[in-house]
């Protein structure tokens, strides 16, 4: 999946944990894009099974929410090891961790979460999906 596409996904995940949908006008103000591009992306979300369009709603499908959760837990992990072991301000840690969670594959993911312990939050105090179980 490209950075675009997961960053669309973050986004209408985020919206939705806050109200329930995402709109085009929410995802275009969040990610400070144009209203037709966000309808362009849902259109290829939709058609990838990772969201649904109802009237101006948009809303995640369980699909969705996997994806979502995943590159934001890579997000976090990202944000955990700047912050703990390069000691890197949140802000910066933040920024850093918004281009590497793209790049990173299944292997890397794993390797950084095992080495951190398998921490339940960011440093932000918010949660690492994938160890919700652990």
């Amino acid at each position: 999946m490209s950075p675009n596409r997961e960053d669309y996904i973050q986004a209408i995940f985020r919206l939705q944990e806050e109200h329930g949908f995402a709109t085009n006008k929410d995802v275009a103000d969040m990610l400070k894009v144009s209203r037709p591009s966000v309808s362009e992306m849902t259109r290829k979300l939709r058609e990838d099974g990772l969201v649904k369009i109802e009237r101006t709603k948009i809303v995640i499908t369980q699909k969705g929410i996997e994806v979502a959760k995943e590159v934001i837990s890579k997000h976090r992990l990202w944000e955990q090891f700047l912050k703990e072991h390069l000691d890197f301000e949140i802000e910066d840690a933040h920024e850093q961790a918004d281009l590497l969670e793209h790049v990173t594959n299944e292997k890397l993911k794993d390797a950084l979460n095992k080495f951190l312990g398998y921490p339940k939050e960011s440093p932000k105090g918010n949660p690492i999906y994938l160890n919700e179980d652990k």
